[in-house]
């Protein structure tokens, strides 16, 4: 009887620092892998130019993952699909209100085949009707170590009760919007986010897990902050002429290059009037 309680204990106590062991875990998936995945060199834009017609439909999909990496996370899904449309509708309401928006069209990335490149991106543009596409890649490392003193969880009570296991999660979301029928680049923006704490041995997985959400949740808040700054900046430089290859066509059926200047124009005539009307009294 006590050699079976022997076992039982030494079995128990195996468990226990089994728990107490480093963990990492990286999610990731590339943008490249997927759009170039045979070519050693991006192969060059068509020489058509953009032109875009307001309000816009957009369509958003993360780039297909690869599977998570890393001790204890190896061969799980880098993002689970419920997880995907959460955090893309982030993205999605972020941009719905704005005027040059008609709808923003989440994409499940089921329909994007991994190395799939432009002919596949085609393919979900022509059946989901949107000619400009967000493309969402990630990357998140997650490591969980346990301090020296972590022996204390060699007690039952030490591995439930005791956070001696020191998390961090760090997450990259990166967006890069592209035209499609001329597979050109338009912009490009970032989002990240880290997040620290502790958890106990038991816990360690649950804790891990749920960090990588909320991080991913932060990063993609901060990429829709970031994505807008971008677009107003791409705006801008389509109308000064920086953007010349892209021309974007108003609901009124003019380019923002014609009516945006003449809107800085007449705002321009607006302030020296005020302007002289000040120095005048």
């Amino acid at each position: 009887m006590s050699r079976r309680i022997l076992i039982t204990a030494l079995l128990g106590l195996v468990l226990l620092l089994g728990c107490s062991f480093a963990r990492q875990v990286h999610r990731r998936s590339s943008l490249m892998s997927y759009l170039y995945p045979k070519a050693t060199e991006a192969p060059q834009p068509s020489t058509q130019g953009v032109r875009l017609r307001l309000p816009l439909r957009v369509g958003i999909a993360f780039v297909p993952s690869e599977a998570a990496s890393g001790r204890y996370g190896g061969g799980a899904a880098a993002l689970p699909g419920t997880v995907e449309k959460s955090l893309l509708n982030v993205l999605r309401d972020s941009f719905k209100s704005r005027d040059w928006v008609k709808e923003v069209v989440v994409i499940p990335s089921t329909y994007l085949t991994p190395g799939g490149g432009f002919a596949n991106l085609d393919q979900v543009s022509k059946m989901f009707g949107v000619d400009v596409i967000a493309l969402v890649s990630i990357d998140q490392f997650q490591s969980s170590d346990p301090y020296p003193i972590s022996f204390l969880y060699l007690s039952i009570v030490g591995a439930y009760v005791l956070p001696l296991d020191h998390n961090d999660t760090r997450t990259l979301i990166d967006a890069a919007v592209f035209y499609v029928p001329s597979r050109r680049f338009l912009l490009r923006a970032p989002g990240q986010s880290r997040i620290t704490g502790h958890s106990t041995a038991v816990d360690v997985a649950d804790s891990m897990r749920e960090r990588s959400y909320r991080g991913l949740s932060m990063a993609m808040t901060d990429l829709s902050v970031n994505l807008s700054k971008e677009v107003d900046a791409f705006k801008q430089g389509i109308i000064s002429g920086e953007r010349n290859d892209v021309d974007v066509i108003n609901k009124q059926g003019t380019s923002i290059r014609t009516s945006g200047s003449i809107g800085w124009a007449w705002a321009l005539s607006l302030l020296l009037v005020v302007a002289m009307r000040r120095l005048w009294s």
